[in-house]
């Protein structure tokens, strides 16, 4: 076996080409063979192709039907998109409103027993 360079890619590539076309050849061979043992010729496709089904057609009715159907789609997806597009106007609107103002003290969160106030009392002693 004659020894290759590895740094030639295109000798690489012709080797490998080699090897399948031998291969084929010797497949074909063998197809040729075992063709002949069952008596079929080797040229004939193993398997056999289906013809295409012919085309259905609708009836004037059944298209009539299909037609309406997709223009009441249709027209369910514009209604819908007006409404998202008007909705994102009216919430723009109720944002620049001003908050209502609380009445009374802040509440504490549950489960803490100290006040906003001497919590952050408590932190600014740590800090000093």
């Amino acid at each position: 076996m004659p020894r290759i360079r590895r740094d030639d890619p295109a000798k690489l590539i012709r080797l490998a080409l080699v090897g399948i076309d031998a291969q084929i050849t010797g497949l074909r061979e063998t197809r040729t063979k075992l063709a002949a043992m069952i008596d079929q010729s080797s040229m004939t496709p193993a398997v056999q192709v289906a013809a295409p089904q012919k085309r259905r057609k609708l009836s004037a009715e059944a298209r009539e039907k299909i037609r309406a159907a997709v223009k009441a789609r249709w027209e369910r997806e514009r209604k819908a998109k007006t409404k998202r597009q008007k909705t994102p106007a009216k919430k723009a609107l109720q944002k620049g409103k001003p908050a209502k103002a609380r009445s009374g003290p802040a509440k504490a969160k549950k489960g803490s027993s100290e006040s906003p106030t001497s919590a952050a009392k408590a932190k600014a002693r740590k800090a000093t």
